[in-house]
Order: structure tokens, then C-alpha cells, then sequence
């Protein structure tokens, strides 16, 4: 059996070997080439011995700052591309045109409403993006600029950045990581809970789901009704999160009823393998019976399993690497045709099969031949 899992590994690494490990790499004369998207960052990473970045430790002090990111034009939709041999492109590299560091939580809070005081009421929503397993600083903060640029992402886009080891064998590190992040992510939802935001949008990716439910969890349990009041919607992506232990976390949240939508794929190998390496226990992101989660109020499953994205190996991020699926998110919350536009609002380019069964929604995506 030891054998068979070290044999799956490798397969992960050769799969995901062939691009370069992401990198900050500034460029202020970026700006002039691609468009620049704003990231607020909070994280719980500690930042590395000279200061320059941000390591893979664990952080008890949470770090905040603001970064303002070139997205290329010459790229693929969904598509993310890091400098090769230390030669960036901007026509083709995400760069990172300006970095702000805040001293503590009240400058940070200046900050965000500074930036929501911008938009009108009714307009300021804060959209936070917590990443996954195997995940660097600059990967997670690149993806959540990639997302709220090609989805076209209203508000403010913050990124919560937990110490992952970026690394296939790092499995287990960045499961205890996620866990020890929840008290970080709990003040970060508190925080923007009392700034200037009408309401927040929190998502999770992989591993990042776990977090994602557990710190929601922690504040239903705490009985921070503030902070749910501000929470719209939860969206978890392709989570690596064991069932039971979800429908734990939900029934915490009983009486309220928060919107859950849950992206889910039955060809994602990704979560195929941290089941076998759980003894075969289906993971939620791989869920095939929506009646495992029938009597859970408010969850709506989307079923992306016949969608594929760009560059995705391991079928594990089709919801951001998918150039058919960059409305998804924009428009999760208002479940039905909407969502599934695309970028012109001209046509209708997946099919949308629903289901409701004991009271959960269900998407089937199925890609059309063609433009109808």
C-alpha cells in the first residue's frame, strides 16, 4: 500500500512539474501593458528571514498589505503565467506592479474602507479568496487577481493567504496549516465585518474549503451574529473536505440558513487521490450523490464533471481555469441562467440540467456543441 501511494505522488509531481513555482516579480512598468487588478492581502504566513517575502511557517500575527497586479493581455482566459528564467514579459507574465504593507489590523481597516467609500451603497461587497493545498504566496495571490480580473468580480477582492508548503509531499503539513489559520481567517471575516462592506462573498479552493468551514463554524458556534449578517454567500471549489465532517460544520450554523454552493467534479484526480490516501472515503468535491447532503438547508451542488479548464492536469480548478465558466462566480448567488453567460451576454454556452432533490439544487454543466 506504501508503495502504491509513493507511486501516486509521483505521478501528482510529474503532472505538475512542467510549469515554473510561482513568483513575485515587480514591475511597476507593467502597468502600462496589462490591466492592473488590486488584491488586499491578510495572511497568516511568516514572512521570511530577510524580510522580502513570505515563507511557508506558520504566523500567529496576522500580515496585511495591498498588491496591484498586471494581468497580460496575451494570455488564454483562465490561464496564469509566471516569469521563465527570470526574463519577465509583460505582454504575456502576471507582475506585480506595486506592494503596500500595513503595520496592524486598524491600518488595514483604513484601508479596506478606503477602497469600499470608492463604490456606491449597495456596492460594496468584499469578495475573499482562501487558496489550496500545495499553494506558495505568489500562486494564491496570482489565481485570486486571475479570477476577479476574468470573472469580472465586483467590490474588493481580498485574499487570505494560509502558510501552505507548496508542496505535493506536504500533504499533511498543510492540512494541520489550515487548521491552525482558522483563528486568523475568524479575525479577518470580524474585521471586515465592521468595515464599510455591505456584504461579503467567501470562497475556498481545495484544502481552502476546509478552512473556509471551519472558521465559519468557530463564529456560528461563538454566536458572532455580525459577522454572519455581512456573510452572502459562501462558494466552496473543488473541496478536499471529508462529507460528515461538512455536514458537522453546516449543522453548526442551525438556525440560519447561509447560501452554500459547492463546485464539484466526479473526474477530479486530484480528490480521487486525497481519498486514497484517506482509505477511499469520498471527498465533497467529488460528490456523486447529492443525497448525501438532500436535508442540508441552503446548499446548491454545481456539477462541473464534463467541464474541463485550461492547463487543469488533475481536473482539480475548473471553475477558474474553465474561459466557459468566467461568469460563474460574478454570478453564483443568483442561481439560473445568469451565471451561465458568457463574457458578450450573447449566448448561453453550457447546458444547465437542475434538480432539486429534499430541498438541494443541483447544476449539471454540460458544454453545448457550439453557439445556439
Amino acid at each position: 500500500m506504501i508503495r502504491k501511494l509513493g507511486l501516486v505522488l509521483s505521478f501528482c509531481v510529474a503532472l505538475c512539474s512542467c510549469a515554473p513555482r510561482g513568483t513575485i516579480t515587480i514591475s511597476p512598468e507593467a502597468a502600462r501593458t496589462g490591466e492592473v487588478t488590486e488584491v488586499l492581502v491578510a495572511t497568516s504566513r511568516r514572512p521570511t528571514a530577510d524580510g522580502t517575502g513570505l515563507s511557508s511557517a506558520r504566523s500567529l500575527t496576522l500580515h496585511w498589505g495591498a498588491f496591484a497586479i498586471s494581468v497580460p493581455p496575451e494570455r488564454q482566459t483562465g490561464t496564469i503565467t509566471f516569469p521563465r528564467h527570470g526574463k519577465p514579459d509583460p505582454e504575456t507574465d502576471f507582475l506585480t506592479v506595486s506592494e503596500q504593507h500595513f503595520a496592524d489590523e486598524p491600518a488595514f481597516l483604513r484601508a479596506l474602507n478606503a477602497r469600499l467609500v470608492q463604490r456606491p451603497p449597495g456596492a460594496r461587497e468584499v469578495t475573499i479568496f482562501v487558496h489550496g493545498f500545495n499553494t506558495n504566496f505568489a500562486e494564491g495571490l496570482y489565481r485570486h487577481a486571475q479570477m476577479t480580473h476574468d470573472f469580472a468580480t465586483p467590490g474588493v477582492a481580498l485574499s487570505y493567504a494560509w502558510p501552505s508548503a507548496a508542496s505535493m509531499r506536504g500533504y499533511a503539513y498543510d492540512r494541520e496549516s489550515a487548521l491552525f489559520a482558522r483563528d486568523g481567517l475568524e479575525k479577518v471575516l470580524t474585521l471586515v465585518a465592521r468595515s464599510k462592506a455591505d456584504n461579503v462573498i467567501l470562497a475556498g479552493h481545495s484544502m481552502g474549503a476546509l478552512l473556509v468551514m471551519e472558521a465559519v463554524r468557530q463564529i456560528a458556534i461563538r454566536g458572532s451574529d455580525s459577522v454572519l449578517d455581512k456573510l452572502r454567500a459562501v462558494v466552496l471549489l473543488s473541496p478536499d473536505l471529508d462529507i460528515d465532517v461538512f455536514r458537522s460544520q453546516v449543522s453548526a450554523l442551525r438556525p440560519r440558513e447561509m447560501p452554500i454552493y459547492i463546485a464539484v467534479s466526479g473526474r477530479d484526480r486530484a480528490l480521487w487521490i486525497s481519498g486514497l490516501l484517506r482509505g477511499r472515503t469520498e471527498r465533497l468535491g467529488a460528490l456523486r450523490d447529492t443525497g448525501r447532503v438532500a436535508d442540508l438547508p441552503g446548499v446548491i451542488v454545481i456539477d462541473l464533471s464534463d467541464v474541463r479548464g485550461t492547463g487543469d492536469r488533475l481536473n482539480h480548478f475548473a471553475v477558474a481555469t474553465s474561459p466557459e465558466l468566467i461568469a460563474l462566480i460574478g454570478g453564483i448567488d443568483r442561481f439560473g441562467a445568469t451565471i451561465l453567460r458568457d463574457d458578450n451576454r450573447q449566448s448561453n454556452v453550457f447546458e444547465a440540467t437542475v434538480n432539486v432533490v429534499a430541498g438541494v439544487s443541483e447544476a449539471v454543466l454540460l458544454p453545448l456543441a457550439g453557439p445556439q
